[in-house]
Formats: structure tokens, C-alpha cells, sequence
């Protein structure tokens, strides 16, 4: 599963996948509470896209049970509404402060999820814990909103919700409904149901929707609409809006703007060539499925090379071999050879980072001076040959970019849970890349979709001012380049309403090129831009998250911590560092390990905590199976594993007890785990709100 992305990238590939979520009783087996209905709403805003979508879940077993809602989240997408019925009353979560809980019930994390569940999940599902418990034959339902910006490519937008659901219930869902209405600022030439045609739609020039509803069918297919705009030059559309009313979250004003660049989609417009080098890991632990998958993967991108551009691989374990001693003209012939090359890989031996990039880099020396150098880097592993430090590789780095004279792009890909993530991070954010990491069976996939993005360059050293200079905290800072048939968006924050004058600069071809557009930063509040402060913040936290992943200091790190979690719980964004918390104000919690604890053979059981959310004290109470003698430790931790708090309890023989639960007044609001553990080792756990 992926579990960190360099955030500068959502610019350039954004997600188009949505799904219903899974009410989820115990991951490990694959039980789940009944989906009886699910209806989408989708509305877009010049491919803003606020998505509500809602789902109704019925406990169909005799016992009343606890769940965790799991919702596979776009990578590009951020959640900033949930809430719960239940009884005809709802429920908003609140936004905690403390990272989401990762271990659904039955479950024990990734590693115990069923695989059915965790591939339905994708890279970035969210987790929301119910508090209360759904009784027998009754309903809760959920509904999620988030917003993003919708994938386009070469003049077509595409907003996809995977709406199929037989992996998870397999026979019939109620109600399926879909609805999406859609308004632009540029001219719609189509709009189609691609998933279900026949369809009727609606369009005209600037407007456009949809509504489809499906009764007692199977959730079997997805929902994908596709809309078509007009094509033009390189353009910028632009759209902003000024608070009424004041968050009170900083003081750069209430005016929030975003302005969506791209470049020619004419098919006949120059493109920029490239010098382009693979560096692909052969290591031992790349044996099986991801040996294939790094050579399905290059052999992908090396069928995809432009005639101009020049091309090397560098293969490596603890030794390092290459293609060829030197970019060589991509061609029929090289082709064909650096494709038997890639088929001749195999994997063996110890992991030699260093020693790939000190035999990459040099060779851009020779390459001309307007060509767009980049380097796509893969690995499952950490450094355990040549130079292992972090900080030995990225001096190196540093030191060879630096001798080379020329601009480098290095994108960096982490393939599986082993791989030192602030080294990738840091050598991506220092050399005009991005990094992601990967589960272990998306490097083929994730890779090739990348590359299609990234082959066709037209603007490169991007750069933006405003005149007058009244627009501020625009992000991304470093704007990355601009490809054919992509899109990239800045945001940013204004106090000054008025006409500004947008000016974007770059190269191309080694000369300077510069594009400027007239915008008009409005003064009014408008109910349908009020997703704006919700983008900025979600991409301001996006820069701050990837400084903090490549930090090295703890004290810049606490600081960057901090920064984050306010910036997320004050705009109602959700961050890697901040969750939703259940704010029903009472109930109980069922262990996470075992729902089924009538069956469970473990000695204790925590049967509940009261009242939880705990304030300052509460009653903790569990039962003991056996007939064990001494004390007991219980122990209170944040879900990052931070100890909280610790307490010995003298138990004699099996029964139920009681403790007199005292939470120090210091500890932070949040989510927290109990356990309680004989000398054996820890035998059951709960959660507490705080």
C-alpha cells in the first residue's frame, strides 16, 4: 500500500479513483455489515470536483457489533466532512489532532487484512471509528465529502467512481444511485456516461449533468463520466473568492485564488527532448513478481521514448551495469536492444545506491544544454553496499549534480515497506522530482502512468509573478514543469480584491518563454468557490508534509508537526497527521483484535470504559479467564505508540474487576489505545477518546 507521496506531484497526476466504503467488522475474515444503498453526488466546478458520497449499512447479524468505516480515499483528494446517522439522529466527526488509527478490528494492521479488502482499499483508505454499536436488524449510515481536481489529459476530463462492489457483498445492493452536475469556464464540446450509455444527458456550452439510479442489481460495474473541452493554446482560467467572514486561522487574508495552467494541446506542438536514464534495482529482494514489474515497467517506457530523445539504463545490486556506457539516440535499433537488455535482468545481490547514481549522473555531462535531464529511480530496499548513510548518498548526490552544471529531475519510487523513506524523499526534493512509495504490486502500473505523464515536455524551469504583487503563499513553491496535455494548478491567498496581471515564465529549447494572462481577483463571497480555502490548505500541507518527512531534526520536525495539525483541524483538512473522531459524546469501544470475544481464548478482556470519552477519570472495566495471581499493566498510548500513561493493578484469579482509571491533565486530546498485559505479554486492548 502506498504510504507516502512527495505531495509536488498531485500537480501533475491526479487520481480519478472513488469507491463506496466498507463498514468493516473483522478484516481479517472479510466480514462486513450489509451495504443496503449507495448514492453519489458529484459537483464540478472547472474540474474542482466536491464529491458527497453516502452509504447505508445494515447490521444483518443477531449480536449487536462495532465497526470501522475504511473508504478507499483519491490520492489527489481531501476529506473535509464526514459524518453518521444513526437512531434518525447525525453525527459530524470532528478533526483530531493525532494520525489515524490503521488497525481495523480482526485485522492487526496491513499485514493482517484480508487481501480482497486490502486491494479494494487502494494506497490512501481512511479509517473513522464508530463508537457506538450498531444493534441488530438496525441502519447507520455514512456520508464523506472530499474535494479534488479532476485527471485530465490532452483536453478530456475523467471522473471515475469504482462503484463495484461484489468483491466485498457479493449479490444484490438496493439502491445504487449516481448523480453529477457539472459547470465550466471554458467550453464543453461533450459530456459522456462512459460507463453507462444510453444515459440520458444534459449539456449545453458551460453546463452540463447526469443522474443514474439502479434498483436490486449487483454493484458490478463503476460509474465513469468523461467530458471533453474546447482546445486552445497554452491557457489559464482562473477563479477566487473573498470571505465574507474570517476563519481566523492566520493572517494572510480572506481572499483565497487558484488558477489552472496547460499547455498547447495541439498534437503537432514542439516537444522538448529528453535525456532520460532508468535506474532500476535487481537487488535479491526485487525476486518474483517486483523483478517483473521493474522490467514490465521499463520495457514500457522505453516503447515510449520520442524520436530525438537520448536514453541509458542503469541496472544495479552491489554491482553496477549498464546499457550503455552513455546516453545513446533512441532509435529502432537501440530500442530493440535495451528492450533484450531489460528481458536478460535478473535479481541477486545487495542493494549499491550509492554507487548507482555515482555512475548515472556523470554521463549527462556530455548532453546538450536545452534537453530535459531526468532520471527515474526505483528500489525496495535500503542502502547496504557502497555508501549506507542517508547522509553520505545525498552528499554524493549533491556533489555530482553540482560538478554536472546542468538542471537534473529525479524522480524517486519506494517499492514495499522496507525502504528508507527520508532518503528518497530528500534526494526527489532536492533534484526537481517527486518520490512515491508503492505497495508491491503497483510499480508496473504506477510507473507507466507516470512516465506518460512526464514524456512530452513543453515548459521547463517554470516560474510565476503577479503585478501588482498582491498574491502571496502560493503553492506549490516550486512549480514543476509543464507536459503536453497536463495540467498544473497554484494557489494562493490575496487581501488586495482588483485586476492582476499573472505572468508564467520558463525555457524552452535553452530560450526563455513567458505567458501572461489578465485575472480579476474578485471581492465577493460565492457559495460555490467556498472550496478554495480548503485546496490552499490542503496544498500548503502538502509542502509542510514533505519538509517534515526530510527533516532530520527532531526539534524542526515538532515544529513542522504542530504547523500541520492547525493548519488541518482549523480549514477541515485531513492530513497524514490528523484523523476524524467520532463525537457521539458517549458509548463504548470493542477490542480491536478479536470482535468476537465470546470466542476468543485470550485471559483478559476489557469489557468497556465508562464514560468514554474520558475526561480527567473513568472506570476501566475487564475480566479475567483464568486464574492468574499478581498484577496486571496497563499502559495508555497515542497512536503513534507514544506512552501515555502506566499502571499496575494487583488481580487474584479469574473474574471481573474494576479500575479506577486517573488521566493526567497534561495529556492531549485524541484517540488512544489501552492494554492490559500479564507477564505473558499484552492480552487485550481498547480504544479511548480523550
Amino acid at each position: 500500500m502506498r504510504t507516502l507521496v512527495t505531495f509536488a506531484l498531485v500537480t501533475l497526476l491526479w487520481s480519478a479513483s472513488k469507491a463506496n466504503g466498507v463498514a468493516v467488522v473483522d478484516a481479517g475474515s472479510g466480514v462486513y455489515l450489509q451495504l443496503t444503498a449507495s448514492f453519489v453526488n458529484v459537483t464540478v466546478e472547472n474540474q474542482i470536483a466536491i464529491t458527497k458520497t453516502t452509504q447505508v449499512f445494515k447490521n444483518q447479524f443477531s449480536t449487536a457489533k462495532y465497526i470501522r468505516y475504511a473508504f478507499p480515499m483519491p490520492a489527489s483528494a481531501s476529506a473535509v466532512k464526514l459524518r453518521r446517522q444513526s437512531n434518525g439522529i447525525w453525527y459530524e466527526a470532528n478533526l483530531g489532532a493525532s494520525a489515524q488509527d490503521t488497525i481495523l478490528p480482526g485485522g492487526g494492521g496491513s499485514t493482517g487484512m484480508n487481501q480482497i479488502l486490502k486491494n479494494y482499499l487502494g494506497a490512501f483508505p481512511l479509517y473513522f471509528t464508530v463508537l457506538e454499536p450498531v444493534e441488530p436488524n438496525t441502519t447507520v449510515t455514512i456520508e464523506l465529502t472530499y474535494v479534488e481536481l479532476l485527471p485530465y489529459k490532452n483536453g478530456v476530463v475523467t471522473c471515475n467512481y469504482p462503484a463495484a462492489y461484489t468483491s466485498i457483498q457479493p449479490g444484490t445492493l438496493g439502491t445504487q444511485q449516481f448523480s453529477f452536475q457539472l459547470s465550466s469556464g471554458r467550453k464543453i464540446e461533450q459530456l459522456s456516461f462512459v460507463s453507462h450509455p444510453g444515459t440520458p444527458v444534459t449539456l449545453s456550452d458551460y453546463e452540463g449533468s447526469l443522474n443514474k439510479t439502479i434498483v436490486s442489481s449487483p454493484a458490478s460495474s463503476n460509474f465513469k463520466v468523461e467530458y471533453k473541452l474546447s482546445a486552445g493554446d497554452l491557457g489559464l482560467f482562473d477563479f477566487s473568492v473573498f470571505l465574507s467572514d474570517t476563519l481566523g486561522c492566520d493572517n494572510y487574508g480572506n481572499g483565497f485564488c487558484a488558477f489552472v495552467v496547460e499547455p498547447n494541446p495541439n498534437p503537432n506542438a514542439d516537444i522538448i527532448p529528453k535525456v532520460f536514464t532508468l535506474i532500476i534495482d535487481k537487488s535479491g529482494s526485487m525476486y518474483g513478481d517486483k523483478m517483473q514489474q521493474a522490467k514490465d515497467a521499463a520495457t514500457f517506457i522505453v516503447d515510449n521514448l520520442n524520436i530525438g530523445d537520448k536514453f541509458n539504463i542503469v541496472a544495479f545490486d552491489n554491482a553496477i551495469l549498464t546499457f550503455q556506457n552513455d546516453h545513446v539516440d533512441y532509435n529502432a535499433s537501440s530500442r530493440q536492444a535495451a528492450l533484450n537488455y531489460i528481458a536478460a535482468l535478473s535479481a541477486g545481490g545487495s542493494t549499491n545506491i550509492s554507487g548507482a547514481f555515482s555512475t548515472a549522473i556523470p554521463q549527462f555531462s556530455n548532453d546538450l544544454e536545452d534537453t530535459y535531464n531526468i532520471i527515474i529511480f526505483f528500489t525496495d530496499g535500503v542502502p547496504t553496499a557502497g555508501i549506507t548513510s542517508t547522509t553520505g548518498i545525498l552528499n554524493g548526490i549533491s556533489n555530482l549534480v553540482t560538478y554536472l552544471e546542468k538542471e537534473l529531475s529525479i524522480f524517486t519510487f519506494g517499492v514495499g515497506e522496507d525502504v528508507n523513506k527520508p532518503l528518497l524523499t530528500t534526494i526527489a526534493l532536492e533534484n526537481n522530482g517527486v518520490a512515491q512509495f508503492l505497495d508491491n504490486n503497483e510499480l508496473a502500473s504506477s510507473i507507466s502512468d507516470f512516465y506518460q505523464t512526464v514524456r512530452n515536455p513543453v515548459l521547463l524551469h517554470t516560474d510565476v509573478a503577479f503585478e501588482p504583487n498582491v498574491i502571496y503563499e502560493t503553492y506549490p513553491i516550486d512549480l514543476p514543469n509543464l507536459y503536453k496535455g497536463s495540467q498544473m494548478i497554484v494557489v494562493g491567498r490575496y487581501n488586495e480584491p482588483g485586476p492582476v496581471n499573472a505572468l508564467f515564465s520558463g525555457t524552452a529549447f535553452g530560450a526563455p518563454v513567458s505567458y501572461q494572462y489578465p485575472i480579476q481577483l474578485t471581492g465577493k463571497d460565492s457559495l460555490k468557490y467556498r472550496f478554495l480555502p480548503k485546496i490552499w490548505a490542503k496544498q500548503k500541507a502538502a509542502h509542510l508534509l514533505q519538509l517534515y518527512y526530510a527533516s532530520t531534526s527532531p526539534s524542526e520536525k515538532e515544529s513542522l508537526e504542530a504547523e500541520i495539525k492547525n493548519l488541518s483541524t482549523c480549514y477541515g483538512v485531513v492530513t497524514d497527521l490528523t484523523s476524524f473522531v467520532d463525537n457521539t459524546g458517549g458509548g463504548t469501544i470493542s477490542t480491536l483484535e478479536i470482535p468476537n470475544q465470546e470466542d476468543s481464548v485470550s485471559p483478559v478482556r476489557i469489557n468497556t470504559i465508562s464514560p468514554n470519552p474520558v475526561s480527567d477519570q473513568a472506570k476501566l472495566y475487564f475480566s479475567l479467564t483464568e486464574d492468574f495471581y499478581g498484577e496486571v499493566r496497563i499502559e495508555l498510548r497515542d497512536m503513534l505508540g507514544k506512552l501515555a500513561g502506566s499502571w499496575v493493578f494487583p488481580v487474584n484469579g479469574a473474574g471481573d474487576y474494576v479500575f479506577d482509571l486517573q488521566v493526567n491533565k497534561g495529556i492531549a486530546k485524541g484517540i488512544y489505545r489501552i492494554s492490559i498485559s500479564t507477564p505473558g505479554g499484552t492480552t487485550g486492548t481498547m480504544l479511548m477518546i480523550r
